[in-house]
This record gives C-alpha cells, structure tokens and sequence, in this order.
C-alpha cells in the first residue's frame, strides 16, 4: 500500500499519516509546523533464540521438580507396604499367641523365616511379655516388628491377654 492512510492519534488529538507498509516510517502530523518521524521495527513472526532457551530452562526445572516428586511418591509407596506388612505379621503373632499357651513371662525374639521361608528377609520381632502388677491372670504382650534399611523401623502392637485356665478367686 503506496497511497497514505489517516488514522486517529492515541490522544485523539493528532491523526497518524502511514506511508506504505515497507518502508516502516510512521509521520505523526500535530500541532507543530513540522511532522515528527516515527521509525517502528518490522513486526517480525516467531521467537528469539534467547526466548526459546528461556522457555526450555523453565520445562526443565519443572521437569526435575515433578521427577523428585515421582521419586517421593514411590519411596512412600514403599514405606506404607513395609508398615502394612510389618502390621500384619504383628497381628500374626499376636493371634498365634492367643490361640497357643498363656505365653511366659520373658522377652523372646527371632525372624519370620519358620513361618514364612524367604519371603520376609527384613523383618525381625521382638515379643516382650509381662506380668500385671493388679490381676495375676493377666499378661501384657507387646509384639516389637523391625524392619526397613537396617532394622531402623519399627511397627509394636500390644495386647493383654487372660489366662483362660486361671481360676476364680474366692471372694470375688
């Protein structure tokens, strides 16, 4: 486009003056004698490089930070099946406790490799039984599971279990 074109000024005041589209000049006409130039870049398509390597720096860092958080969620995936299984096998000896002999008073301890051969390698238990001071009859089981990365975890379940052979005081 050769021929000019009028157009309104920002301020409403002055109309701009263009002056075809490949020489880039704009001639804003106003109050003064003489027009003032105006030189505008090209409107140029796409990106700087420095814009794209922006872009990429801020993808990677969100990408590290959603990675870690990957690595987060599986390490407590990890954890709360080592907790769920160590309560499980608490619960087991408890259970085997109850049903066995009224236990003696003592602290035993050992794996699960008689119960369960290779399937629970890191996990040890700890059976603490102790003799209430109230009722004779009566027994505190605190089952102690550890396991994890060198036994550093632990899981405990207590229990009070009643001799079902004791019999009824006189007087009672």
């Amino acid at each position: 486009m050769n021929a000019a074109a009028l157009s309104p000024g920002a301020s409403g005041l002055s109309p701009l003056l263009v002056l075809g589209e490949d020489d880039g000049e704009v001639i804003r006409t106003g109050p003064r004698s003489e027009p003032e130039k105006v030189v505008r870049r090209d409107r140029a398509t796409g990106f700087t490089l420095i814009e794209v390597m922006v872009a990429l720096a801020v993808v990677a860092i969100a990408l590290v930070g959603l990675l870690g958080l990957q690595d987060q969620t599986l390490q407590s995936v990890v954890r709360a099946s080592d907790m769920t299984t160590a309560a499980l096998l608490a619960q087991e000896l408890i259970t085997r406790t109850e049903t066995g002999q009224f236990p003696a008073l003592g602290v035993t301890s050992g794996n699960f490799e008689s119960l369960h051969p290779r399937r629970y390698p890191n996990f040890r238990w700890e059976q603490r039984v102790e003799a209430s001071a109230v009722f004779p009859d009566i027994r505190k089981v605190r089952i102690l599971v550890r396991y994890g990365p060198r036994l550093r975890r632990t899981f405990e379940l207590t229990e009070l279990l009643r001799n079902p052979l004791a019999q009824p005081q006189p007087g009672a």
